[in-house]
């Protein structure tokens, strides 16, 4: 079976859009175009990557062309024609799953049997929206110890103002958003941005997601494969930095450094019952689904010392985290950092 990846990381705003025929903004276009390459590090030898670019992908690749196995390139003009040549129906592996990536899939010459059905995906949408993380936030802090977080949904500017009233400081964040774009801190009264922000997103997407601030003190991430099993299998450790909740890069190590980490930050011996408790959550939630999911947590000071927040977001597709955990095993402990580097307009990996 022939196996294509492909690098889609416009797929938060296609899942707010909702529909068909998504064009992605210049940032997440150039995005594409210079880590097109990047699905190289999970994928097998002679499997193919699907990329706007040929001749950038191959350039980026070589840059680390004694770290990744022989794949194949091909532009998505090419894509339904080598899939109609390949034996047996062709697996298609994107960073996620959306409507939009559907109907370029179909435009690009590939059978509808390959692909996800509307249905399927109109559940991915669903899945993906910041609602469903609320009932796993709940279940999370009452069954895990030293775990904190609270999370509500509203409809309306008074509803949002409520909570504020209640918890004082407060981030709302957009149901589907994308690396901190849709995340507005209000404090006070509210500036007028955060409001309109506030109004816009309620009047787009149906409602907002209201939580309280909490004093982070380190990102990370834990992150899964579905694959029809029961239970979600764990994949590894994400360590990572933000920056006003946008990406910044990742740590690259290994399981245990980066368990090791997470331990003394975090003030316990060990969070590892977190993960357990994921992977049959995650199985139970995400059911049918089969592919990757990442849960963001983060660590934060209280004032009886620090908790770990173990749902900041849930992420149904692959995310830097997973792809740092790829990167780290291909690379065998020669990097110790993985970031964007889109200064100009151009994107690139970097790792040092």
């Amino acid at each position: 079976m022939a196996i294509f990846h492909l690098f889609n990381p416009e797929h938060d705003l296609a899942l707010a859009y909702g529909k068909e025929g998504f064009t992605p903004p210049a940032a997440a276009r150039n995005l594409r175009k210079g880590l097109g390459f990047l699905p190289a590090f999970w994928a097998d030898e002679g499997d193919w990557v699907v990329v706007d670019d040929v001749e950038e992908a191959e350039l980026q690749a070589s840059r680390f062309a004694t770290l990744l196995p022989k794949v194949n390139f091909c532009h998505w003009k090419q894509l339904g024609q080598i899939a109609r040549g390949t034996d047996g129906k062709p697996l298609i592996d994107p960073w996620g799953w959306n409507h939009s990536l559907r109907h370029a899939l179909l435009r690009a010459g590939l059978d509808e049997g390959a692909l996800p059905s509307r249905e399927q995906l109109e559940w991915v949408r669903a899945i993906s929206h910041r609602r469903t993380t609320i009932n796993l936030l709940e279940t999370l802090v009452r069954s895990v110890p030293a775990t904190i977080g609270k999370r509500k949904e509203a409809k309306d500017l008074d509803e949002v103002w409520r909570w504020k009233e209640q918890w004082g400081r407060c981030v709302v964040k957009a149901p589907w958003s994308s690396s901190g774009r849709g995340v507005r801190l209000v404090d006070n009264d509210g500036d007028p941005g955060t409001l309109k922000f506030v109004r816009n997103t309620i009047e787009r997407q149906g409602s907002i997601i209201v939580e309280p601030f909490y004093n982070k003190v380190m990102d990370f991430a834990m992150e899964f494969i579905l694959d029809g099993e029961k239970e979600a299998k764990f994949v590894g450790l994400s360590v990572f930095h933000t920056n006003r909740g946008a990406y910044l890069g990742n740590v690259l190590a290994g399981e245990d450094e980066k368990w090791d980490m997470l331990q003394r930050v975090a003030g316990r011996d060990d969070m590892r019952s977190l993960a357990k408790a994921l992977q049959r959550l995650l199985g139970e939630m995400c059911d049918p689904y089969l592919g990757p999911v990442g849960v963001d947590m983060m660590v934060v000071e209280q004032e009886g010392g620090r908790c770990v927040h173990p749902c900041v977001e849930v992420n149904v597709r692959r995310t830097m985290g997973m792809a740092a955990v790829s990167v780290a095993m291909r690379t065998e402990g020669r990097f110790k950092t993985m970031a964007t580097d889109c200064r100009g307009g151009e994107c690139q990996l970097v790792l040092t």
